[in-house]
């Protein structure tokens, strides 16, 4: 997860080079477009209200509450955020690019490094925190989560004219920002631990063995130049259900379209 950021950052300045150069050249055709595949017409109209892109975002994740602040019960460098999807945008008005629907769908995953040799065990559907009774190398508790975010996204972008007069609103030199939430549900939880046992390096992984709350809602935000933003969302659902564990997923860091 640590090396996902600094992966991201080069592949964002990878694009924006590569879209310098292209600016030098005649843009004969418009981009490729998801919704080219479903309306064979769609790719030669004049001007179109919604664009698609895919989004790949990554960073560090918390989870806040219960008397925890960052960095105390889960490690911040270690716990991290992942995710990919596809955005869809529709310009709100006709005859301008000032305000956008932004939705989509998307994979994510949460992930948390738990301090102070502890893990997450669940007794009479009941899941706490607790002493694992020895030292462990690490002690991880992922979650894999299918997400629906949306957004409106505020900034005008640049209209590119292209071969025949197609013209298609593009992220490059635009600073955009966007606010709103997100729904889902959790596909997997699973916890992960590594230890050493006479020599011998062990990972111990259990797997859908905790009560979490299968559905997800939350807030969401970014802000950005180009085809690079900065992001957070804030989960307004606690992890577990009936749990004396009333905390909530943090996530911030960057995404690239």
């Amino acid at each position: 997860m640590k090396t996902l950021i600094p992966l991201l950052i080069i592949l964002a300045c990878s694009l924006s080079f590569a879209q310098e150069v292209e600016e030098t050249k005649e843009l004969e055709k418009a981009p490729v477009d998801f919704l080219n595949l479903f309306d064979s017409d769609r790719r030669e109209k004049e001007l179109v209200r919604t664009t698609t892109s895919l989004v790949l975002a990554a960073g560090f994740n918390q989870a806040l509450g219960d008397g925890n602040g960052i960095g105390d019960a889960y490690r911040f460098w270690g716990s991290g955020t992942f995710e990919i999807g596809l955005e869809f945008a529709t310009r709100l008005h006709p005859e301008n690019d000032h305000i956008r629907f932004n939705y989509g769908l998307a994979m994510r995953m949460n992930n948390l490094y738990i301090n102070d040799n502890k893990e997450f065990s669940t007794i009479n559907s009941v899941t706490t925190l607790e002493p694992i009774g020895f030292d462990v190398d690490q002690s991880t508790f992922t979650q894999i989560n299918i997400v629906a975010p949306f957004h409106l996204e505020f900034g005008p972008r640049k209209l590119q004219t292209y071969k025949d007069g197609i013209k298609r609103y593009r992220d490059d030199d635009a600073f955009v920002f966007g606010i709103g939430g997100y729904l889902g549900f959790v596909s997997t939880s699973s916890q992960a631990i590594k230890f050493d046992r006479e020599g011998r390096g062990v990972t111990q992984t259990i797997t859908n063995d905790y009560e979490v709350n299968n559905f997800l809602y939350g807030l969401s935000a970014y802000a950005g130049w180009d085809h690079l933003q900065l992001f957070a969302t804030y989960g307004l659902n606690d992890i577990f259900k009936g749990s004396p564990l009333q905390e909530r997923m943090l996530s911030f860091g960057i995404r690239i379209r």
